[in-house]
């Protein structure tokens, strides 16, 4: 190795301060060495101490250091031992702060050997720790490990919790950075065994951190998951930012190893919104760290020139060389803080293009998860169509029975339970794939349809008169005045709303009274805020399970001591009131009945629909003499609804396909089709189409098992003129058939 003339500028200028530093400390050995011996006491050097460690936490690191050398020598004369380890640590740990980890290793290693050979075993217990944590700085991990070991048996002797945390927690942390995961697994579980007693935040927050990183690194990602949020949550509330991004990386890679990775994604970004902010801190601290230093240099220079001044008055011209090499060494030391920062820019470049490339793998993965959601999605689509279908069949056959008086006198209460039951699953079903797309997030938007309020509220009402007639209840509607008959609005997600809130209220309700009050709250532009209240007399909900019934299976229990229900109605009214922007408020207490309310904003239609009034019917409905085709390839399906139009005094055709249906409709006379959409070979778009080829004007009806929030974009690009969805009810779909025939 050779050196060129801008190393061994800067050898000299090392050489020359190191002689400067030695000048100033005899300088300022006057200072506190020529306190009398009877004056020096132990209460007079912990004053002193108070001093020392004011300026350290200053960042006065060379006063610091100075002052530091002045008490041991003091307390030495006394044989103050306790003093000397206090005042070594204060200055070991302001070397550290200035990056010298030579001096601060020096003074804890002639700490840790003088307390050893007096037997002290606080001052040991110290100086171990000390020293370790100088190895840690100086990456050297096997003597950090050693002096945290050699420390314990001190720790465990004087009982001292905290120490015995940190020694456990440190002990952990190096073995996981190794991967010994199993060696680490004894000192997380003595970590636990001390963390009761201690309640500083920094504690709990490094607690839960090494708790689920252990987790998460023995393959137990969904234990790990709770340490690491408490983690996050106490380590915000401190602004501990190294805690922040050790807990949410490894948050990240255990949602990531459970296959949730659009959740890891967003964690991710978290990871790196922190690493940046730490990157800042680091930045600053470094600079401070380097000022500090320059500061260190300063104060010594200050020194000199004092001494200089009273030394060498006659000698100008050397003195003004001494202050032109200090100079240079003020240009080195900035020099070297520039050289920090571009190493520091580097590593964040590298960083960057790091976190580019996980942001692909994420990316990847979120694709993916997206793909699984739209399977899932098809998947409830098909799922919904073949349950609903058979349903229809025992729906409608039990309601044809019903009408059939020799069958209703003989068995009345076993078809009137036959088709309560059917219902009733078709219910269970509607909630279990309805909470189903909601949390799939399929079902995130509101539809904006034109829709008669009161329409709405009867048709809901009237689903429920079975119940109402099971449970011996009085129904009672009250719509304000003043709220308008015609909204736009989602009038979909309002009936699943009502229907759910109103249902609850039937179970747990009897001999009593239901009401459903709808009020105006405020008219604003174009919109107006409606408040629906639904108000029972039933059992009531208890104050302690007010909170969990809003949660995913849940259930009260009625008066009989059982549960009703799957649990999901609440839970539904509430995600889809959360896409209304509104919340639930709830009123209740056990035994003194039940009243829910919401808030909800809808727009105002223009004047040309204010005059729109609901359909009335009377009592017996008749499409006499009415052609009507009906189109589906279930057997049982085309039976029931062949029988409910000859109820109504209707000639109904069949057809078992598409195909079939176009070539009826194009030979015959037909009044209106009621076609199924989903068909094989032709399915009922398809035949619609192949209608409209030859007859614009013939009105056909959407009978479909699919969902209607599905189906409504499909209508509506189409010449379909209305959707029942099966089954229905049979006032609807006489009703429905009546507005276009």
């Amino acid at each position: 190795m050779f050196f060129n003339k801008k190393t061994f500028l800067l050898l000299f200028v090392v050489l020359q301060s190191a002689l400067f530093i030695n000048h100033v400390h005899s300088q300022e050995s006057s200072r506190f060495g020529d306190t009398p011996k009877k004056q020096i006491t132990k209460k007079y050097i912990d004053s002193i101490l108070k001093v020392v460690r004011k300026e350290f936490y200053s960042k006065n690191y060379a006063k610091t250091i100075s002052n530091g050398e002045e008490v041991i020598k003091l307390a030495n004369k006394i044989d103050y031992h306790k003093g000397v380890y206090k005042v070594s640590s204060i200055m070991g740990n302001a070397f550290l702060q200035t990056s010298d980890t030579i001096s601060a290793k020096k003074i804890f290693s002639r700490e840790l050997l003088a307390s050893k050979k007096r037997n002290d075993s606080t001052s040991y217990l110290g100086a171990s720790i000390d020293l370790g944590n100088v190895y840690f700085v100086q990456k050297d991990y096997e003597n950090s490990l050693k002096s945290f070991k050699q420390a314990m048996p001190y720790a465990k002797k004087l009982k001292d919790t905290s120490k015995l945390f940190i020694l456990n927690y440190n002990i952990s942390e190096l073995y996981l950075n190794k991967g010994e995961v199993e060696n680490a697994e004894k000192h997380v579980n003595e970590i636990g065994k001390y963390i009761s007693s201690l309640k500083a935040k920094p504690y709990q927050a490094g607690y839960q951190q090494i708790s689920g990183r252990f987790l998460y690194l023995k393959n137990k990602p969904e234990e790990a998951i709770p340490h690491l949020k408490k983690s996050i949550e106490i380590s915000k509330s401190i602004n501990y930012t190294d805690g922040l991004v050790e807990a949410y990386t490894y948050y990240a890679k255990a949602e990531a190893s459970l296959g949730n990775y659009k959740s890891a994604f967003n964690l991710q970004q978290e990871v790196d919104f922190y690493k940046e902010e730490k990157y800042n801190t680091d930045k600053i601290a470094a600079i401070e760290s380097e000022t500090a230093k320059f500061k260190l240099n300063q104060y010594e220079q200050e020194l000199r020139e004092t001494a200089l001044q009273n030394e060498f008055i006659e000698e100008k011209a050397s003195r003004s060389k001494k202050i032109v090499l200090w100079l240079i060494v003020g240009s080195a030391v900035l020099l070297f803080i520039l050289g920090l920062l571009l190493m520091s820019y580097r590593n964040r470049k590298k960083l960057l293009l790091d976190l580019e490339e996980k942001n692909k793998e994420y990316l990847i993965a979120k694709h993916e998860s997206e793909a699984y959601a739209i399977a899932k999605s098809n998947f409830f689509s098909n799922i919904s169509h073949e349950l609903r279908t058979p349903l229809y069949g025992i729906i409608g056959i039990s309601s044809i029975l019903m009408d059939d008086k020799a069958i209703v006198e003989k068995h009345k209460e076993d078809v009137k339970s036959l088709k309560f039951s059917a219902d009733y699953l078709l219910s269970l079903i509607n909630d279990v794939l309805q909470i189903s797309k909601l949390d799939a997030k399929q079902e995130n938007s509101l539809n904006k349809i034109t829709f008669n309020l009161e329409d709405v509220i009867s048709g809901i009402m009237k689903s429920f008169e079975f119940l109402k007639v099971q449970n011996m209840n009085t129904f009672q509607i009250n719509i304000s005045k003043d709220v308008p008959s015609v909204i736009i609005g989602d009038d979909v997600k309002l009936s699943q709303i009502l229907i759910n809130l109103i249902g609850n209220a039937c179970k747990f309700t009897e001999n009593g009274t239901i009401d459903l009050d709808v009020k105006l709250i405020a008219v604003e532009n174009k919109s107006v805020k409606l408040n629906f209240k639904i108000k029972d007399t039933g059992i009531g909900i208890p104050k302690n399970k007010q909170l969990a019934i809003f949660d995913e299976f849940t259930q009260v229990e009625n008066d009989g001591g059982e549960y009703q229900g799957t649990g999901l109605g609440l839970p539904i009214v509430k995600k889809l009131l959360e896409l209304h922007h509104s919340k639930i408020k709830l009123i209740s207490d056990e035994g003194e009945g039940t009243e829910i309310s919401f808030d909800v904003t809808y727009e105002i239609p223009e004047e040309n629909y204010a005059t729109t009034k609901p359909i009335e019917l009377k009592p017996k409905i008749s499409i006499n003499n009415k052609t009507i085709l009906v189109v589906d390839d279930n057997r049982i399906n085309r039976i029931v609804t062949r029988k409910m139009l000859e109820k109504y005094k209707a000639k109904p055709l069949v057809a078992e396909g598409g195909e079939k249906a176009v070539d009826i409709v194009r030979e015959q006379e037909v009044d209106l089709v009621l076609m199924d959409i989903n068909m094989p070979r032709m399915n009922g778009l398809e035949a619609t189409d192949a209608i409209r080829a030859f007859n614009t004007s013939i009105p056909i009806i959407a009978l479909t098992a699919v969902e209607i929030e599905e189906m409504r974009d499909s209508i509506k690009n189409s010449t379909i003129c209305d959707i029942i969805i099966k089954p229905y009810d049979e006032m609807v779909f006489v009703e429905t058939i009546l507005k276009h025939i």
